[in-house]
C-alpha cells in the first residue's frame, strides 16, 4: 500500500463516519494540516500519528509478512 492509497482509506472512513478533518484531528490530537497531507498522500506519518488517527476511525493496519 502506498501513501495514497492510504489517504484515500482515511478519508473514504472519515467521510463515512460524518466527521470533518477538524473533528478528527480533534478526537486524535493530530493537527489538521497533518490529516490533510495524509489524506492527500503527501505525509508519511509516524507510527503514533497514524496509530491515533487510525484509532478514531476504528480501523486498524494488518502486516504480513512475505
Amino acid at each position: 500500500m502506498n501513501l495514497e492509497q492510504l489517504g484515500n482509506i482515511i478519508r473514504e472512513r472519515r467521510n463515512e463516519l460524518s466527521l470533518s478533518q477538524e473533528n478528527l484531528s480533534n478526537k486524535s490530537d493530530v493537527a489538521i494540516k497533518t490529516i490533510h497531507s495524509v489524506e492527500l498522500g503527501k505525509a508519511n506519518p509516524s507510527v503514533k500519528t497514524l496509530e491515533k488517527i487510525l484509532d478514531n476511525l476504528n480501523l486498524q493496519i494488518i502486516v504480513v509478512n512475505k
